[in-house]
């Protein structure tokens, strides 16, 4: 009897144990829990993508055309599987364009897919497709007859994707032309634009040229204005034409470098900014001298996801907010100017343009830092108080616009620009996402290492398993 009551008690046992195993699974299944142990937090999210995600509401399909072998296909594997387990929303299907004829042919048809290696995603019928090219930067190696993958830009390219369906429209951004300004299309590498206009077409942003003379007005499609680094000054009608533009709720931004007359001086007065004929200059803060590194933000829509992120202005000009008079009635219409980056205390504003070493000098001009080198200008958001629903008038002015340039964009200019560029256009949701490096992790040991390596784990170790054995076996025995 005694027997008996043990067995049930032991099946009892047993059997409460697999349930209590069932109900934690369970319960992981539904409340997973993860952690990122990769290095320098590779696979993780930025936060730019994660508010994305929790603000989807929507199903999303994503269909993967690679095929195991493909060199990236781990990378967005694991990039995918950090938006599932973020958003519940996110379903993905892996199709093999050699095994899975038939399943290929279908969606090729449906998507009008003309090459594999593509990702497809699917809001209800609207579609974006990522292709291979835009999810890495590869370099050739000397040794190796492939190109390496210096970069991984998935996150960006996924999340630009989802933005856009989400969002329905793609934003037209106009890049003014016709007096030396900066061109996107210009591939040079040291004084072309062509890697922000790229990171710009990447953020599911559509560019295209203006040129005022011709089109007599801004069109209405417009999303944005930029105006990068003019060289020559602004004929009076088109100044009026962008003023008029900003009026009608537009969005501008101006990159204007210094020791350049550009026109706009008077129409940026009316909106609060003040240029000054001068260049700023930051013992504190440079690498060159004639650079300067900025790492002061003030508080605001742009600068709040820098993170500390740098970045780096070439001979830039002051630009300065300027307390604007208002008529009586018109003070709630008044521009509000929000300096966004700051020089440190030892700078100054040096107004002797001309002379060719430049230092302080009191009484002439030159003013002590901290000096405000980007302005980021607002007026009519206050109307939304009133529950009326007027797009307020947004401009973001730069003192300078080679910071963006082939030669000199980094990862903290690219980033101030792109948020820049996304807040003219309301999408703060989703500003600037930087591609992440990838880097080869190469272990090397010398001769006199890997023979110590060899005989630890070839020898001692086994050896020393093999004698504890047999110690043991020797104490039964006895």
């Amino acid at each position: 009897m005694k027997r008996i009551l043990s067995n049930l008690n032991l099946a009892a046992a047993i059997f409460l144990a697999f349930v209590l195993v069932q109900m934690v699974n369970f319960v992981a299944l539904r409340n997973p829990l993860r952690w990122n142990w990769s290095d320098r937090q590779r696979y993780a999210l930025s936060e730019k993508t994660l508010n994305l995600l929790d603000s989807l509401d929507q199903r999303i399909d994503v269909t993967v055309f690679f095929q195991e072998k493909d060199k990236l296909y781990p990378e967005i594997e694991n990039l995918l599987e950090e938006y599932q387990y973020r958003s519940r929303n996110i379903h993905v299907e892996w199709v093999d364009p050699t095994r899975d004829l038939a399943r290929t042919e279908k969606l090729a048809k449906k998507y009008g897919l003309t090459e594999p290696q593509v990702v497809v995603f699917d809001l209800g019928g609207k579609s974006k497709i990522v292709h291979q090219a835009d999810l890495a930067d590869s370099r050739m190696v000397k040794g190796r007859k492939e190109p390496v993958i210096s970069a991984f830009k998935g996150e960006q390219a996924f999340s630009s994707a989802i933005q856009g369906l989400v969002q329905g429209k793609t934003p037209v951004v106009y890049f003014l032309v016709g007096h030396g300004e900066g061109r996107v299309t210009d591939f040079d590498r040291v004084t072309g634009y062509s890697k922000i206009g790229t990171i710009i077409s990447h953020d599911n942003i559509e560019i295209r040229e203006l040129s005022l003379t011709k089109e007599k007005r801004v069109p209405e499609d417009a999303a944005a204005v930029v105006v990068m680094g003019p060289t020559k000054r602004l004929d009076k009608a088109e100044v009026e034409l962008l003023e008029e533009y900003l009026g009608r709720s537009g969005r501008l931004m101006l990159l204007l470098d210094a020791l350049r007359e550009t026109g706009l001086d008077s129409m940026l007065r009316r909106w609060g900014v003040a240029l000054r004929n001068d260049f700023v200059l930051d013992p504190q803060n440079t690498l060159q001298g004639s650079d300067v590194y900025v790492r002061t933000y003030y508080e605001h829509p742009i600068t709040l996801r820098m993170n500390g992120s740098g970045a780096r202005f070439h001979l830039p000009r002051s630009v300065e907010p300027l307390e604007v008079e208002s008529r009586e009635g018109e003070a709630e219409d008044r521009p509000v100017v929000v300096p966004l980056a700051m020089t440190s205390e030892k700078s100054w504003s040096e107004t002797q343009v001309k002379e060719t070493s430049a230092k302080y000098d009191e009484g002439t001009g030159d003013r002590r830092g901290p000096i405000p080198l980007a302005v980021a200008v607002e007026r009519g958001a206050d109307r939304k108080a009133l529950d009326v629903q007027i797009r307020p008038s947004r401009m973001v002015v730069f003192g300078d616009s080679d910071f963006v340039c082939n030669g000199a964009l980094a990862g903290g200019d690219q980033d101030l620009f792109m948020s820049a560029l996304n807040w003219l256009i309301d999408r703060e949701t989703l500003m600037a996402i930087a591609p992440k490096p990838i880097e080869e992790v190469k272990l090397s040991l010398t001769r006199h290492q890997l023979n110590r390596l060899f005989w630890l784990n070839v020898v001692w170790i086994p050896f020393i398993a093999v004698l504890a054995g047999l110690l043991v076996w020797f104490r039964r025995r006895k």
